[in-house]
């Protein structure tokens, strides 16, 4: 869907149940002065707290775009919504707003995916692809043996993209785990198009020139 504005995108139904959709956004385009007004105290509080200025208008930025496609899916004010937290600090809707619409935000250099979902938990993760010194010292923290196998016998100009490739898929897993890098990476295996170990299905993602990205959604629930 192409719009010009958020502000002009319409209410929207909830996606049919097991369907995830997805929307981008450069947050560097976007006055942060007007997203500020859709955050929480806590959240405000968050942004003063950041160190980079730049940073802060990204969280803005970022904070009220997720903030306003929720209040269009789920018909409400965008700063009525209350979030809670995970054990590894992922947000969720609270309660209230029922449990089966589920959400997850990723951010790169000025680039910020959201990944709504019906029915199931998601994570979504997009890396920029840039530089890393010293690759093969970098990639044997994160990878597993056989990855990294994998990654030695690509071209050198290949060898890049598929360590982002790699993280990006590492880190949605995790992210829709609800575990965060605080399990060990090398534990997490990229199986694309099936289920894995915890029911995770993985896609990877092309979010814009230069970005590599990954979806996980796991398997839905089957409480209504």
């Amino acid at each position: 869907m192409m719009i010009r504005h958020w502000i002009d995108l319409p209410e929207r139904s909830l996606p049919p149940t097991g369907e995830c959709q997805l929307w981008l956004a450069w947050l560097d385009e976007e006055d942060p002065d007007a997203w500020l007004g859709y955050l929480s105290e806590d959240e405000r509080l968050r942004a003063s707290r950041l160190r980079s200025p730049r940073s802060a208008d990204r969280f803005i930025v970022g904070r009220g775009i997720l903030r306003f496609i929720l209040g269009r899916y789920l018909a409400t004010r965008p700063e009525a919504l209350v979030f809670e937290y995970g054990p590894q600090g992922k947000p969720r809707l609270a309660a209230c707003w029922g449990e089966r619409l589920s959400f997850n935000v990723s951010h790169s250099a000025g680039l910020e995916v959201f990944a709504i979902a019906n029915g199931f938990e998601i994570g979504v993760d997009i890396e920029q692809v840039h530089p890393v010194s010293n690759l093969e010292a970098t990639a044997s923290f994160f990878l597993s043996p056989e990855e990294l196998k994998e990654l030695d016998a690509l071209p050198t100009r290949r060898k890049l993209e598929r360590f982002f490739e790699l993280w990006a898929c590492k880190e949605s897993i995790l992210k829709a785990r609800g575990y965060g890098f605080a399990s060990p990476a090398k534990d997490v295996l990229a199986e694309f198009g099936r289920l894995g170990p915890e029911g995770e299905w993985l896609a990877l993602l092309n979010p814009a020139e230069g970005f590599k990205g990954a979806l996980t959604c796991l398997q839905p629930h089957t409480k209504e």
